[in-house]
């Protein structure tokens, strides 16, 4: 058995953030361990706090899941985030600084020279600028 990475998802409780989860339900590779939102959810479980807006069940291993703050330390190796724009920058940030790797479908760092806009089967060779982000 191969080990799973632990993904933590930021801005959980939202359609984003629960399309995340979706999509890494039943994943070969990835395994939800923490979900974090804003702070009217933090505290309670994810079951309890997420108002499930997607076709299907809200996926029976996050439900009992507590909903913690957007801010590391997280029980987990890489985050997704699905955070507004305008929070989005010092949160994935501090998640950057503090050594996780940071997937994110927001605009905060699009322009950033050392982010690679990736899409895998197009130019995964930006992939190189990571190793130069560490460095930075």
């Amino acid at each position: 058995m191969n080990k799973k990475f632990r993904v933590g998802i930021l801005g959980a409780t939202g359609t984003v953030g629960q399309r995340f989860i979706q999509l890494l339900e039943n994943h070969p590779q990835f395994e939800v361990t923490a979900v974090a939102a804003s702070d009217r959810s933090q505290g309670k479980a994810y079951g309890d706090a997420c108002s499930w807006r997607l076709q299907g069940e809200m996926p029976e291993r996050v439900r009992s899941l507590k909903v913690q703050a957007p801010a590391p330390p997280l029980e987990c190796d890489l985050v997704f985030s699905s955070l507004p724009g305008d929070i989005a920058r010092e949160t994935e940030d501090s998640f950057a600084a503090a050594g996780y790797p940071v997937i994110t479908n927001s605009s905060a760092f699009r322009m950033d020279e050392d982010v690679p806009l990736l899409i895998p089967e197009v130019n995964h060779q930006h992939l190189n600028l990571l190793a130069r982000q560490r460095q930075r």
